[in-house]
């Protein structure tokens, strides 16, 4: 009797386990990156079909880079797949755009970067994507952004600008720094040790509850 309930048993293991497996890929992203967005944070996926479970992360881009492509590597073992690593959105859609390598920091101190941050210190993702959509349609709002790579000439240092039409005022919102170390996660690691210890316990579960039916 019990083998004949543990296919059904184990797909529905597998789905209980997809759901398991995004939040604690939710919950290492917001223990290893610095502010992840919430584009960020709702990238892991999963897709259950029969006795398959695929679990990644989202390859749609929004704007600039996917999650996929600017998140760190998914495997720490490397190989020849392994791509530089912008660890934001924001970070992506500069490189993507700009060829700008070095990571985009809030200038708190003024007028236009203050706004790009909440009461924790973080990046306002919907601030970020209105920064993102006026860079990519300058002069489409009653302000416009524009950027200074790094080595060009000028009198402005590197960096994102707001440059309000009313006043004709010019503030930093962000500037270009150095990345000292990358921060990285094991997904297939992490994937790995989770659906090992998860697994056998699900299974159990769906095919006591079968049974009692």
């Amino acid at each position: 009797i019990q083998r004949s309930h543990l296919p059904k048993a184990s797909e529905q293991a597998l789905k209980s386990l997809g759901f398991d497996l995004r939040e604690v890929l939710q919950k290492e992203m917001e223990q290893e990156y610095e502010s992840p967005s919430a584009y960020t944070l709702r990238s892991p996926y999963f897709k259950q079909e029969g006795m398959t479970l695929t679990v990644g992360v989202s390859d749609k881009a929004r704007s600039g880079l996917s999650p996929a492509q600017y998140l760190a590597p998914t495997d720490k073992t490397g190989g020849r797949f392994r791509k530089p690593v912008a660890p934001t959105s924001l970070d992506g859609a500069m490189l993507a755009r700009y060829g700008i390598r070095d990571i985009a920091v809030p200038v708190e101190s003024s007028r236009a970067g203050s706004q790009f941050l909440n009461a924790k210190g973080g990046l306002r993702s919907r601030k970020v994507q209105y920064l993102l959509d006026q860079l990519a349609n300058p002069g489409s709002g009653r302000e416009s952004y524009f950027v200074v790579k790094p080595g060009s000439s000028g009198r402005l240092t590197a960096g994102v600008y707001r440059r309000y039409k009313l006043k004709s005022d010019i503030s930093m919102a962000f500037k270009f720094a150095r990345q000292q170390s990358t921060p990285s996660i094991d997904f297939h690691g992490v994937i790995r040790r989770e659906a090992e210890a998860r697994l056998p316990r699900l299974i159990q579960s769906k095919l006591s509850r079968l049974l009692a039916q």
